[in-house]
């Protein structure tokens, strides 16, 4: 029968990790269980090979950098899987019949850019909407909708990512004070008809669609693999 970590040698590993900065639950159980399967790969041969051998062989094996690679290398995969979400929503939200509410809205739009002489009188108001609306968001919806802070006194990768989700949203707020600069919009002579009208009316919706996608989908996802993966850390 070949040996295995028992929870003892398991409870060691965590600690371990702990000990070279490694602080987040879930890249900590990612590790420890590469930790254990290099040590048991070891066993097989060298059943008599001691513990701390073992999980000094398995650890040189990191290099230099020891963990902190991986720790890089788990945001950046959180961080594409996450944003590829958001582009495969977007298209779905253009499918039928979902397909009506943007399309409804782009010709609402196009209709006020159509009868309105000054644009900025569109998208000033639009643009101070949504920016209160994220200040809103992120002072009430945000803190009691979604946890980012440790659970039961430990701290996850995951959830950092709702944090990081964020960015988008917040970079987006700074348009209101590009204002100005919109005021020369209505001498583009592409705007002036009504494909070039519809094209600035389509992708105002698209902006406004990614930046909701930001706000709650993607926070709510996250929530929802949390969840999936922790489900002894009950989430509100």
């Amino acid at each position: 029968m070949n040996r295995t970590t028992t929870p003892e040698e398991t409870k060691k590993l965590f600690e371990f990790c702990h000990k070279h900065f490694v602080y987040h639950y879930d890249l900590k159980v990612e590790l420890v269980d590469h930790l254990a399967s290099s040590i048991e790969e070891q066993w097989k041969k060298n059943p008599d090979l001691l513990f701390n051998k073992a999980l000094h062989k398995s650890f040189i094996k990191f290099g230099i950098t020891d963990f902190s690679k991986i720790k890089e290398q788990k945001q950046k995969e959180l961080t594409l899987k996450y944003n590829r979400l958001i582009w495969k929503y977007v298209p779905d939200f253009f499918s039928w019949p979902k397909i009506n509410m943007p399309l409804a809205f782009t010709l609402v739009l196009a209709t006020m850019f159509k009868l309105v002489k000054n644009d900025i009188w569109i998208i000033a108001p639009y643009l101070g909407a949504l920016t209160l609306f994220v200040v809103y968001y992120y002072f009430i919806i945000f803190p009691k909708k979604f946890i980012t802070e440790k659970i039961n006194g430990k701290k996850f990768l995951l959830l950092e990512q709702l944090k990081r989700s964020q960015s988008m949203p917040i970079l987006m707020v700074q348009i209101p004070i590009q204002i100005p600069n919109l005021w020369n919009m209505s001498e583009i002579a592409f705007i002036q008809n009504t494909l070039g009208i519809l094209t600035i009316s389509l992708l105002i919706i698209i902006f406004t669609i990614l930046m909701f996608d930001e706000l709650f989908y993607i926070p709510e996802k996250i929530k929802e693999h949390f969840k999936e993966q922790f489900p002894e850390f009950a989430l509100k």
